[in-house]
């Protein structure tokens, strides 16, 4: 049945009002209506919106939809509408942008190697570069100007029958990137160089700090009972190029002033004797111990240990060695730290640098 024309107060027929809205059938679902007195501008800038190829290019688009729609009530609504779009499409690009902005740097974990992880840190010009070149076969850039350390070098110390892995981080300053504290953070221990050839070394290792400080970083002779906000790290001052004219007379002056807080040893890459007693210094630092382990009947020989932290038990050693053989452990035969070779000890007994264990389970 058709519908009936409505009648108005003369008894003539109303025509019905004539839409000015049409429906969008975009692939999109737009919901943007359709008035009749849109201007041409309006829809051109429309017509580009649905075929935006980006994101950047749909918000030029609507942008310029905004400024061309006529501002009447007919169009209120569809004004909100476009403004919604507006905001929902610039959060989306920030996001991208953010993303973009904090790409993660390619050195921000460096896979630990060897018996423990040292990082060697300082202010520019403070023989980090040559003291690792030094101690291990790296060959990182060794210049007499600063900044020539701009990603980290990671190299492989010998000493006795382990491995240790320096890294020479670039050095510090105000404008240090963030992944280096990263690394500092993730680093079993901290050798800080301060050049005892400076013509103020204590201003620059204060400085040093500071600079750690701010990072929230703070360096310990022994790991606190409590713990500190921010990072904790075990830590040996090194006073670098100690051959030099006046080093000995600076170097004095910071071991009345530090050698209470921090281990502190003074160092030249030109004196091998140094050198072998920094070896041992870095080592002590790491605060491990090495164990040795053999099969009933073996000869004793100590070759390939095991690493522990300081103050591991035999049974600790024992899932070192395999899980399955922690699980059965009895007791074990000692030849080290023992009163006497073979000595029988239980499974809570406190191993030495330098043990030989015979386990049995």
């Amino acid at each position: 049945m058709p519908l009936r024309p409505i009648m108005s107060g003369c008894g003539r027929s109303r025509p019905r009002r004539k839409s000015y809205c049409a429906s969008n059938s975009s692939k999109e679902k737009s919901k943007i209506i359709m008035t009749t007195n849109l201007s041409p501008e309006f829809l051109a800038a429309q017509r580009r919106y649905r075929e935006a190829p980006t994101p950047g290019d749909k918000l030029a688009a609507l942008k310029e939809m905004l400024s061309t729609i006529p501002r009447h009530k007919g169009t209120e609504r569809m004004r909100v509408d476009l403004k919604a779009r507006l905001s929902k499409l610039q959060q989306q690009l920030e996001r991208q942008h953010s993303k973009r902005t904090v790409r993660s740097s390619p050195y921000e974990h460096i896979e630990r190697h060897g018996a423990g992880q040292f990082v060697l840190v300082g202010l520019p010009n403070c023989g980090k570069s040559r003291l690792l070149a030094s101690l291990s076969a790296a060959r990182p850039e060794v210049a007499d100007y600063p900044f020539s350390t701009f990603t980290p070098t990671v190299g492989m110390m010998s000493f006795e029958d382990i491995q240790i892995q320096l890294i020479d981080l670039p050095p510090l300053s105000d404008f240090t990137e963030g992944w280096v504290y990263g690394l500092i953070r993730q680093a079993d221990a901290i050798a800080l160089l301060v050049d005892l050839s400076a013509s103020d070394p204590e201003a620059e290792l204060l400085e040093a700090l500071a600079l750690l400080e701010g990072a929230r970083i703070h360096l310990v002779d022994h790991l606190p009972q409590q713990p500190l906000s921010g990072t904790v790290k075990r830590a040996l001052l090194l006073g670098s190029k100690s051959d030099l004219p006046g080093a000995s007379e600076h170097f004095k002056a910071l071991q009345d002033s530090y050698s209470d807080q921090l281990p502190l040893i003074a160092i030249s890459v030109e004196q091998r004797s140094a050198l072998e007693t920094l070896r041992r210094a870095l080592f002590t630092r790491l605060e491990i111990v090495r164990v040795y382990t053999r099969k009933p009947g073996e000869p004793l020989v100590r070759e390939r240990p095991y690493t522990l932290p300081r103050g591991s038990t035999v049974l600790q050693a024992a899932k070192q060695v395999h899980y399955q053989l922690a699980e059965k452990l009895d007791y074990a035969r000692l030849w080290g730290s023992a009163q006497y070779d073979g000595q029988r000890v239980e499974r809570d007994y406190v191993v030495q640098d330098g043990d030989l264990l015979e386990l049995h389970g």
